[in-house]
């Protein structure tokens, strides 16, 4: 039932008839699943089965699609890396020394190495759009709320968003239109039904000023390119500036609201409600079952509930990105940058799960973002960089779904264009 291979990021499959390919695909390992036991990772959910499957999984049943199979991640979604399952570590299809990116570290494994044309995946900061940067590939995080999250291992309920890992964006837009339901078993994706935002007038995009500064100069030439293609299209480039305030404590707020959030969603594993059912205390199960990156997780979650006062400046701080975006969005249409500030880092520059916690640049945080505010977001391939691959990024409004996901087309197609003509 069970089979891991490490090299393409696969923690269980099962051998099914042949359909076409374009209705295969993969999900991540914390998408329930009554066919597949669901891990998240772990060593503590090593023999848990699901008696139903999560929601996206019945819809994409529903309309023919098979799954294949479950996909590695950082254990409960703890990590960024790609080399902290239970399993063990996987590494960038690109270079084998370096990592993945994660905690979606599989799914986009999968989609990189061509074994299906698309994979689900779940995104709490950055944790689709990152892998996808580093492998290549396009994934979309949408507008929070829009696709149901039931039947899905949560890691901050408030920040989780479905996302969608495929080879092309036409693939993202036919797979988000199934998706994108109503599910009366995940309230958000009813109660919550503003009004879609009206779009500017002007066709204006923002940019971070000062971001090129701290960019490798190949990154910096694509990124350029990328700048006059949407010139072509049609749009007028705006540089903007990130406040101060949002720039020095985007990651530590993230980190606050995250942790905390973990530790109740995994007051659960006591061996009772999920687990193993091993005779031993409920803190012998957690010391014994759970890895290093999670303890310390949770043990940066509890810090913060006890620390007076913390989590409340953490929720006061995402208010103001969330203020601080709406009024970007009332005068630009979309907001880009790199998904990420250079290429996949080396494996071994994470001996330590704390040695990659926090990122060195307020430049390699900006995905965290669209989290906070609960935007859509896509991660584009641009090109590469010493032979590994970089990505794009745009953001839009609440609910602009099909406006990132339209001018992702739009981007893709110019970019192929241009490759063609260079070659």
């Amino acid at each position: 039932m069970s089979e891991v291979t490490k090299e393409n990021g696969i923690v269980s499959t099962k051998i099914i008839s042949a359909p076409k390919w374009e209705l295969l695909y993969f999900a991540k390992d914390n998408f329930w699943t009554k066919k597949f036991p669901t891990t998240a990772s772990s060593a503590f959910l090593a023999n848990f089965f699901s008696n139903q499957d999560a929601t996206v999984i019945k819809l994409l049943t529903k309309r023919g699609y098979q799954l294949l199979g479950k996909t590695v991640l950082d254990e409960f979604a703890c990590g960024g890396t790609g080399l902290y399952a239970a399993t063990g570590p996987i590494f960038n299809p690109y270079d084998s020394t370096r990592v993945v990116g994660g905690s979606s570290s599989g799914s986009a494994l999968t989609v990189a190495k061509k074994l299906a044309p698309f994979a689900l995946g779940h995104d709490t900061g950055d944790s689709i759009r990152r892998p996808a940067s580093y492998c290549g590939i396009i994934w979309f995080k949408p507008s929070y709320g829009l696709i149901s999250r039931y039947g899905v291992i949560p890691m901050a309920s408030s920040l989780d968003t479905i996302g969608i890992l495929a080879d092309k964006v036409s693939r993202v837009k036919e797979i988000f239109s199934v998706l994108a339901q109503k599910d009366p078993y995940d309230l958000l994706t009813v109660a919550r039904k503003p009004k879609t935002p009206r779009l500017p007038k002007k066709k204006k995009i923002a940019i971070v000023a000062g971001l090129e500064h701290h960019l490798p100069p190949d990154l910096i030439r694509l990124y350029l390119n990328v700048q006059k293609v949407l010139e072509k299209l049609g749009y007028n480039i705006v540089k903007i500036s990130l406040p101060k305030k949002l720039r020095e404590n985007l990651q530590i707020t993230y980190l606050i609201l995250c942790s905390t959030e973990l530790v109740s969603h995994l007051n659960c594993l006591q061996g009772i409600t999920y687990g193993t059912e091993e005779g031993i205390g409920i803190i012998n199960k957690r010391s014994e079952y759970l890895g290093e990156i999670v303890k310390e997780r949770l043990l940066i979650g509890a810090y913060s509930l006890e620390k007076e006062g913390l989590l409340v400046k953490a929720q006061k701080m995402r208010h103001q990105v969330i203020q601080w975006l709406k009024k970007v969005f009332r005068n630009y249409r979309l907001l880009i940058f790199p998904s990420t500030n250079n290429i996949a880092p080396s494996a071994d520059n994470f001996n330590s799960y704390f040695s990659g916690l926090l990122s060195t640049h307020w430049s390699d945080n900006l995905l965290l973002l669209a989290n906070l505010a609960g935007l859509p977001s896509l991660s584009l391939p641009i090109g590469f960089v010493n032979g590994l691959p970089v990505s794009i990024n745009l953001n839009s409004a609440y609910k602009q779904d099909k406006l990132v996901l339209r001018l992702a087309e739009q981007l893709e197609n110019e970019l192929a264009k241009s490759n063609q003509r260079a070659k």
